[in-house]
């Protein structure tokens, strides 16, 4: 069991810049809750254009985790659209952590572990709205480490919860 919080801000109607949200960072890191923020629940692609749910806008949360000393902050199917140094400024500012349920491509794994460090990827299924198998066929199709592997599949969760 993870002691933590899970938000879904564009379903629950609030932005990140939003002073309450703020106020519920700090709340959450005083409480040594880990705050989960899902950044979108399905591909744009799969949406029917005139039920658009647009992804979280991150912008914000650079200096929110830079405000919020202590933060464990894990970002939800957010590699389908984060990327590059939007999400190297994220994972600088803060205990941030990445999993990898919307990571496409051959190799995603092994890519992702080359330019973000391995300490702050955990695994991730998104299920049951993706397939299980989905998931693991991503650490078997990339080049990892024993080491990487252990770390991404339940080490790095483990640090996380503090087990």
């Amino acid at each position: 069991r993870m002691p933590g919080v899970r938000l879904h801000p564009n379903y629950h109607g609030f932005k990140l810049d939003d002073p309450q949200f703020a106020r519920l960072l700090r709340l959450a890191t005083e409480r040594r809750l880990i705050v989960q923020l899902a950044l979108l629940m399905e591909d744009e692609r799969m949406m029917h254009p005139l039920l658009r749910v647009e992804a979280v806008d991150t912008a914000p949360l650079v200096d929110l985790l830079k405000q919020t000393p202590g933060l464990r902050l894990v970002l939800l199917n957010a590699l389908g659209k984060l990327r590059g140094k939007p999400l190297s400024d994220l994972l600088a500012a803060g205990e941030v952590y990445v999993e990898v349920s919307m990571l496409e491509g051959v190799g995603g794994v092994g890519n992702l572990l080359a330019q973000v460090p391995a300490n702050r990827v955990l695994f991730g299924s998104h299920a049951p709205l993706f397939y299980l198998e989905s998931a693991l066929l991503k650490l078997k199709e990339s080049p990892l480490t024993q080491d990487q592997l252990r770390s991404v599949r339940n080490g790095n969760a483990r640090r996380l919860a503090g087990w």
